[in-house]
């Protein structure tokens, strides 16, 4: 037998050993500790997530129908007495609780105004912003979207619901990180899973579609989505879905929710015919049409309202006065005697689907024809003066301009179940036009009628899905109608309007993206040959800042100083030859300039005139430190005892050998560290925070101070990224965005042949992109900049004294944090990449 043979024998017989030294007693223990870890952190916390998102979207759903409900109530007693009371009580309800709703949010959280998918969607691609996933964004966007919706405003819910169940996704995966027994907790990767399961939650409490729920989720916030996930969002969807089910059943006993769909539809199965697929077809064009309108129109009036004077002179960039403005236009259109008896203005959103995916026509006089109670609301009243053909017209054109105005303004508010009733609008008008033209069929007498309730599903399905560039709105109509026979024609309208919106302009979310100027690459638009033309070689900065491995500390510090906002720096072999050898981060090359220079270059001056903060502060990143560290009683008890018996003048060269003296006034930054975290000593005593370097050392060090900057500086003492993202020359933007989206990467050197040529980050990629739909992809023009992360550097304003950063342009009034680089593994927030 081989010695191989003999070592697996062996490695065998050492595994059999140990297993027999299992009892069957801590067997059975083993097992159920993984059997309770596998319920608790999975199934537990998944059917947690949709068992709460579910409750606050019940709770919210009956507020909404109380406020509403009390608007039509109260405007009938008015109306009773006087039409001015009728429309001052219409007008007034809209308008105060919209100024309720922007004020509360104006003082809880500003983060919860707006749909929340974008802002979901830019977390999810690894970008970190500030109090959109916290405990007051969540009551904010409670109270707010309750108000909002039970005054009447034309917004919907679902988009806020993604944003409430991310936020309740954040907040489990928060308590759970508390708890050390399991590496499960800890690991960076749950996070985003909880977070992709909570939209998953809040689409599934809008309409009760777990599955449709699970895809949009996905499409709406994901480039990519890890198929090991899709069970998470299923179970915690489910959940969501039973118990805002059973809770609808109790709450309104009339209809069987727990057994019939939301809106139940009865459609026959032969619904459709052959001859009527070119209209399904030409209605999903007409609908990608003016879904890539309804965009480019809310796009232009959220630049027009940030730039244009007139309106600024009006409303002084005041957060109330054109939300309040809104909000009295909307309640005037909309009061039932004045405009709103032309388009049903008395009706909800829920009211109004259910008669627009009635299945029975408007239109003639046959035994087809609606009941009066519904055609009352479309022919303005008891007279019946008003065409149907004018009401729905009228209905799909002021809605079409009012969700585009009212999802800008400062109250929570989506954008889904609006197109959802605007393309149901304009399917109905399709569906009564052919009813008239073909009364009897489309194969004349005894053959199939005309169903205008399809023709309202598949307009809204195909406008929908062309706002928001989805294609699982498809499974949201099956589950929402409860029927598959219109699965078809869905489909094909479907995909029609998602190729001619997507071709004309980008989703609803990414232009809302593009106008709040959030740190985002956008997905590239369908059939650009520019994409594959333009090369990295000319979106690249060729003239990097780089270190080499014999550069000295005064050219280390010099290049720190000079270029403050870079997050990493290259490691080249020299500087003619500049072979890649790796990258570094910025706090590790400062790190290792406090630890060789700094430390020994502090005179007594800057020793004397330290301040009570700097020193606050480094007792609270001393303490910090300690903290994290746990280790058992009995080993700090035995290190106690071992210092002991260490003579004074040992422990004083340990200790001074250990501990550095850390300012605030050396290099600032976010994400600088006194000590590497690869390196950090084990023990680090709180009275060494006052530690004071003796005269005669400060004496030497000032003799010293050019032989220690005129060192070489040595790079083994700190944690280098020895395989930085490389791009080679010739590689096309559909390439370089590919991986960039795929990786999650916010920078990659250009390297030709091993030597370093140029780097690309995302700010070239996204200014690449700016006009991909008018002009296509076009290279920017180059400024003269030094760049490594997606920063630039304004080289005109360089002083090697002193540096002037360029200022920052505030994202909407938001706050982006910028987390630390990890090499590649997540999306970093440069300052300058907004």
């Amino acid at each position: 037998m081989s010695p191989g043979g003999k070592t697996d024998e062996a490695d065998e017989d050492i595994e059999d050993h140990i297993e027999s030294n299992e009892t069957f007693a801590e067997f059975c223990t083993r097992q159920a500790q993984n059997v309770v870890h596998f319920l608790v952190e999975d199934w537990f916390l998944s059917a947690l997530l949709g068992v709460i998102t579910a409750v606050l979207s019940v709770g919210m759903d009956v507020a909404i129908e109380v406020l509403q409900h009390a608007h039509v109530t109260f405007y009938d007693k008015m109306l009773a007495i006087s039409t001015y009371l009728a429309f001052s009580q219409w007008v007034a309800h809209i308008v105060i609780l919209t100024m309720f709703s922007a004020i509360f949010c104006q003082i809880v959280s500003k983060q919860a105004v707006g749909s929340g998918i974008p802002e979901v969607k830019v977390i999810m691609h690894g970008f970190k912003m500030d109090n959109y996933l916290t405990t007051r964004t969540l009551v904010a966007k409670m109270v707010g979207l309750t108000l909002a919706m039970g005054g009447g405003l034309p917004i919907g819910k679902e988009g806020p619901f993604v944003h409430m169940g991310a936020i309740v996704a954040t907040l489990l995966s928060k308590i759970t990180s508390a708890c050390q027994y399991s590496a499960f907790f800890s690991n960076e990767g749950r996070e985003m899973e909880m977070l992709s399961s909570g939209c998953a939650v809040g689409i599934a409490c809008t309409f009760s579609a777990p599955i449709g729920a699970v895809l949009y989720a996905i499409e709406s916030t994901s480039k990519y989505f890890a198929v090991k996930n899709y069970w998470r969002g299923f179970l915690a969807a489910t959940c969501s879905a039973i118990v805002f089910r059973c809770a609808n059943f109790f709450v309104t006993a009339e209809q069987s929710g727990t057994i019939t769909a939301f809106y139940q539809t009865r459609f026959p199965t032969d619904c459709f015919l052959v001859e009527e697929l070119p209209i399904f077809l030409f209605l999903g064009f007409i609908s990608g049409l003016m879904g890539s309108l309804f965009i480019f129109i809310h796009r232009q009036i959220s630049m027009f309202r940030s730039k244009n004077k007139l309106y600024k002179i009006i409303f002084r960039n005041n957060f109330l006065g054109f939300t309040v403005f809104m909000a009295f236009v909307v309640g005037v259109l909309t009061f039932p005697n004045g405009l709103g008896r032309y388009f049903a203005g008395r009706l909800t959103f829920r009211e109004t689907m259910a008669d627009f995916f009635n299945n029975c026509t408007w239109a003639t006089n046959d035994s087809r024809r609606c009941p009066d109670s519904i055609l009352t609301h479309w022919t303005g009243g008891s007279d019946g003066d008003v065409s149907i053909f004018t009401s729905l017209a009228l209905y799909y054109i002021l809605y079409f301009i009012l969700v585009a105005i009212c999802i800008s303004i400062n109250v929570p508010a989506g954008v889904f179940v609006p197109s959802f009733i605007i393309g149901a609008a304009g399917g109905r008008l399709m569906g009564e036009t052919m009813v008239i033209l073909f009364p009897e069929g489309m194969r004349g007498p005894g053959g199939p009628p005309i169903h205008p309730g399809l023709y309202a599903v598949v307009g809204a399905a195909a406008y929908t899905g062309a706002v928001t560039h989805t294609l699982s709105v498809s499974v949201i109509i099956c589950e929402l109608t409860g029927q598959l026979s219109p699965i078809l024609p869905v489909l094909i309208a479907m995909l029609m309007g998602n190729a001619v919106c997507k071709f004309l302009q980008p989703s609803i979310y990414e232009s809302i993206i593009r106008v709040k100027r959030y740190p985002y690459l956008p997905d590239l638009p369908p059939s650009r040959v520019s994409v594959h033309t333009v090369k990295v070689e000319q979106l690249m900065v060729t003239d990097v800042i780089y270190i080499t491995k014999d550069m000295t500390y005064r050219e280390m510090k010099e290049i720190l100083q000079l270029a403050p906002h870079l997050r990493s720096f290259p490691i080249v072999t020299d500087h003619d030859n500049k072979i890649l050898l790796g990258s570094v981060a910025k706090r590790y090359l400062t790190m290792l300039l406090r630890r060789h220079v700094l430390v020994n270059q502090q005179d007594s001056r800057n020793i004397g005139r330290i301040t009570p903060a700097e020193i606050f502060n480094t007792i609270r990143r001393t303490s910090m430190r300690l903290s994290r560290r746990s280790p058992s009683r009995r080993s700090n008890s035995s290190q106690t005892r071992e210092s002991a018996s260490i003579p004074e003048t040992a422990r004083s060269d340990v200790t001074t050998n250990e501990v550095e003296f850390v300012s605030e006034r050396t290099f600032s930054g976010n994400t600088l560290l006194s000590i590497s975290p690869l390196h950090c000593p084990n023990n680090i005593p709180l009275q060494a925070v006052f530690t004071r370097p003796s005269s005669a050392d400060l004496s030497k060090a000032e003799v010293n101070a050019d032989i220690l900057l005129n060192r070489n500086i040595d790079l083994d003492e700190i944690a280098i990224d020895a395989a930085p993202f490389q791009l080679v020359l010739g590689s096309s933007l559909y390439k370089v965005h590919t991986l960039f989206s795929l990786l999650g990467l916010s920078h990659a050197y250009v390297t030709d042949c091993g030597k370093l040529v140029g780097v690309v980050g995302l700010k070239e990629l996204r200014d690449a992109l700016a006009h991909i739909y008018v002009r296509g992809a076009v290279a920017p023009v180059k400024p003269d900049r030094k760049l490594t992360s997606g920063t630039y550097l304004d080289m005109s304003a360089v002083n090697r004294d002193k540096l002037i950063p360029p200022m920052t342009p505030p994202a909407n009034g938001h706050t982006i944090s910028m987390e630390s680089p990890k090499f590649g593994n997540s999306l970093t927030v440069p300052p300058m990449a907004l």
